[in-house]
């Protein structure tokens, strides 16, 4: 169960990493079409805000059936987010690609925590590894990622990968990325751990490019009991 929260954390900065890049084919394993992942990174370079509801399901081995949450997102260039969990929410963290603050509302407590703590069980390499925007091929990406396989489902495609760093994958199966190759827009993104648990975000009502007020990204801590981890 604890490391479903972290790989929240994780999916939280993978949502906003993978946006505005575009990968050129160049270098590619040509035993692997990664065309449709091209046209979907090509068409989030346009990218410049987004909002979303979401539905996300966690599972676990130990109960019969799933916890569901549902929930808000919000990302803005260069790299802020929102994520509202519960309707109303319980939990919100706010963040950069630095680290987020995670808010607590019924406990009144906030918790600052840096993507490079422990906390984070090594979140700083996977952040470097979904840091796209430096890397120039799909050669590059691979140097960070197994991918495992990338298949249409529908009208979609499913990416299915791996991290390669072993400190980040040892507890993980797979990484799946369900998405629109030609509007680049997301469908899902689940993580599936090795005790059999896993955690499936599906995205709806999905608005790009509108004008968000400053203020979503920020919030009134004034009351609060501020745990400051870096």
């Amino acid at each position: 169960m604890k490391y479903l929260t972290t790989y929240f954390y994780l999916g939280c900065y993978f949502a906003i990493a993978v946006l505005a890049i575009s990968i050129n084919a160049k270098g590619q394993d040509p035993a692997l079409n990664l065309e449709p992942l091209k046209s979907c990174f090509a068409a989030q370079k346009k990218v410049r805000s987004i909002s979303a509801d979401f539905i996300q399901n966690r599972s676990f081995r130990t109960l019969k059936s799933p916890v569901t949450i549902k929930g808000r997102f919000w990302f803005e260039m260069p790299g802020k987010f929102r994520w509202e969990l519960g309707d109303p929410p319980k939990t919100i963290i706010l963040g950069s690609r630095d680290g987020a603050t995670i808010l607590k509302i019924p406990q009144k407590r906030a918790e600052k925590v840096a993507f490079d703590s422990k906390k984070t069980m090594g979140a700083t390499e996977f952040l470097k590894m979904m840091d796209l925007h430096s890397l120039q091929s799909v050669e590059d990406f691979c140097k960070h990622m197994n991918i495992l396989s990338l298949k249409p489902i529908g009208n979609a495609y499913r990416l299915e990968m791996l991290p390669k760093d072993p400190a980040i994958a040892k507890n993980l199966t797979a990484i799946r990325l369900d998405f629109l190759a030609e509007s680049g827009q997301w469908i899902g993104l689940e993580f599936l751990t090795k005790d059999g648990s896993s955690m499936r975000t599906d995205f709806s009502n999905v608005r790009i490019n509108s004008k968000l007020n400053s203020s979503v990204f920020e919030y009134d801590l004034s009351g609060f009991k501020i745990d400051d981890e870096t």
